[in-house]
């Protein structure tokens, strides 16, 4: 059966320096109110110019999103321009790195261009004619989607309770603190501060906090990762540009605006959360670490507010649900209150581990690759996207693919329990380190689960996540030690590695058969898809590359259902969002759903309002 692949480069990028020889700043194009709805090419205001090459030896680097002297010559080149733009003409809206082709590697910008600086240039913009090359743009003069309020004005008798501050969490608070509703954020875990101590414990003692660590605390999962900022959504979308916008309000490096593959890192993550919880504070919102839900308060079918794991009662006319996904003792909670739960489709495997300058070279060439530098250089560190269809050893087929890959990272414990381990990666902002490492995982369907319906119902998923843990667990033989194997070993199945190469997971690594972790059909479906990404990638499959697991916690494994349009659950003042709802995947995303369901919640307080004061008149 022939496999179904893709393949590609990711650019990384860091903060632009303060000394570069460009000095003409970048400018985001998602300040402005641009659209590519059909503006009539003769009265288009702005063109948007997709697809402009500018060879990596003339180009500033990476680092640079501004409109640099290269990226002017070949604009002018593209548009057939009689003489050269002006810099304040142009604004770069998107850059990237293509290097699919090794040997004609490129950065690829999209810009934007007046229209009358196309004329005074003579550029004959009669003859631009809308298509995949070039779009006219309109200005859009919508009005704003946010319930902003001027913090003069009285509050809104409206208590919300947001449960989890994660990128969900953070921003429903955000929309519903603009709004002047009343809100108390909470969060089991710690502050970044105290937060980065406990997960410095981890490492240098070996001392897990249950509750402080790399899955709970400000910012959710995805403060100690890659930091990546990329959505499905679309990054032209009025929703994605108003989470990026906060974000460097909040202090994330403007060119997150402009990248192609937007990261933050964790360092960047946590100077911007601590910006992003002031911010909250001057609004009123109340930020409590430590305080753990264990379930909500539902009286006649409404929530009423939710019941803290000491056992107080925290009241409110509204709750915005924002678990992480790692939130199980708190599913279970829910569904004893009557919240709908219902299994949801994930993926499990584990994270792959190779020296760094194997993908460089194996994505760019040896040439490109000596401009990379270890994050330093020209040119971003390779990354790599894969993804297979292959068969299980069942005969069923399975989507393979790669998943948050962490070029320049290191694979880090994400357990909150010694005896579960799993692991994750992450990096900072430079992408510094010698190893790049991604997951390496395989989607579980309802079969996979079925062994645990039984006795877990809808959580039959978090069951699996857990059988599998505890294997790993096993057989790294305790202490946060993580099982490991050369991936050649497990796809030739010759049981645990003689040796193991030098890896960063922190904690240490053991030689072990990786096929004992998880049921036989999704450890065939795993080995035959890395024999399929090593044609399609070099090196992938080098005696170098390292299996250590388990990653298990890709996603959420249950949905927490909602209505499509009021995103309230069956449980009226209940609005469930973000990734641990199974509602979002990624940071953005999460964010952006974040934001609808505080928005949501306003909608529907401002209908409860209606509804109450058309009563009282009809009395």
């Amino acid at each position: 059966m022939s496999p179904l692949l893709r393949v590609r480069v990711s650019a990384a990028q860091r903060p632009r320096s303060s000394g570069s020889a460009y000095s003409n700043p970048p400018r985001a194009h998602a300040r402005r109110g641009w659209s590519l709805a059909a503006a009539a090419s003769s009265a288009a205001s702005t063109w948007r110019i997709f697809d402009v090459k500018v060879d990596p030896d003339a180009d500033p680097g990476k680092d640079y999103h501004g409109s640099s002297e290269p990226l002017m010559h070949a604009l002018q080149k593209r548009l057939k321009a009689k003489k050269p733009l002006a810099h304040a003409d142009v604004t770069v809206v998107r850059k990237s790195m293509d290097a699919r082709r090794k040997e004609n590697a490129s950065f690829v910008y999209v810009v934007d261009v007046r229209t009358d600086a196309l004329k005074a240039c003579g550029v004959n913009v009669s003859r631009l004619r809308p298509g995949p090359r070039q779009q006219p743009l309109r200005e859009e003069t919508a009005t704003p989607t946010s319930h902003r309020r001027d913090h003069a004005e009285a509050p809104i008798p409206f208590r919300v309770v947001v449960v989890g501050a994660g990128p969900a969490g953070l921003f429903a608070a955000l929309e519903l603190a603009e709004a002047g509703a009343s809100v108390r954020l909470l969060e089991r875990g710690k502050g970044v501060e105290k937060r980065g101590a406990s997960i410095g414990a981890l490492f240098a003692r070996r001392v897990l906090d249950n509750e402080s660590n790399l899955c709970y605390g400000e910012g959710g999962a995805g403060t100690w990762s890659d930091g990546k900022l990329t959505t499905r959504i679309g990054r032209n979308a009025a929703p994605v540009r108003k989470v990026l916008d906060a974000l460097v309000r909040f202090g994330a490096p403007e060119r997150i605006l402009t990248s192609g593959a937007p990261h933050l890192g964790t360092d960047n993550l946590v100077r911007l959360l601590r910006a992003f919880r002031a911010h909250l504070q001057s609004l009123g919102c109340s930020v409590e670490f430590d305080t753990k839900v264990d379930s909500l308060v539902v009286e006649g079918g409404r929530c009423t507010g939710v019941r803290l794991h000491n056992g107080d009662v925290m009241e409110a006319d509204a709750v915005v649900l924002a678990p992480g996904h790692s939130a199980r003792a708190l599913y279970e909670g829910l569904a004893a209150c009557g919240v709908e739960l219902r299994p949801k489709p994930f993926a499990m495997g584990f994270r792959v581990e190779h020296p760094q300058d194997v993908v460089d070279r194996a994505q760019y060439g040896e040439q490109l690759a000596m401009q990379v530098d270890r994050g330093r250089g020209k040119v971003p560190v390779a990354s790599y996207s894969l993804a297979a269809k292959v068969a299980d050893s069942s005969g069923i087929d399975r989507s393979v693919y790669s998943f948050c890959m962490c070029p320049g990272g290191q694979v880090v414990p994400t357990s909150v329990r010694e005896d579960e381990l799993c692991v994750n990666g992450m990096s900072f902002s430079r992408r510094g380190s010698p190893w790049a490492n991604s997951a390496l995982v395989c989607e579980v369907t309802p079969e996979d689960w079925a062994p645990f319906e039984g006795k877990h119902g809808a959580l039959a998923g978090v069951a699996l996540q857990k059988d599998a843990e505890r294997r790993a667990a096993a057989l790294g033989g305790g202490n946060m030690v993580a099982p490991a194997q050369r991936l050649v070993d497990f796809v030739a199945g010759k049981g645990p590695s003689d040796t193991l190469p030098r890896t960063s997971y922190r904690l240490g690594v053991k030689a072990a058969d990786m096929a004992d972790i998880y049921p036989a059909p999704l450890t065939a479906a795993l080995r035959a898809a890395a024999t399929q990404f090593a044609k399609h990638l070099d090196g992938f499959l080098c005696e170098e590359a390292v299996l250590i697991g388990a990653e298990t916690r890709t996603s959420a494994p249950v949905w927490i259902e909602r209505d499509r349009t009021t995103l309230m659950s069956v449980v009226d003042g209940l609005f469930p969002c973000g990734e641990g709802a199974g509602h979002a995947g990624g940071i953005v995303s999460a964010a952006v759903d974040g934001v609808n369901a505080g928005a949501a919640a306003m909608a529907w307080f401002s209908a409860e309002k209606a509804c109450k004061k058309t009563k009282t008149i009809g009395v």
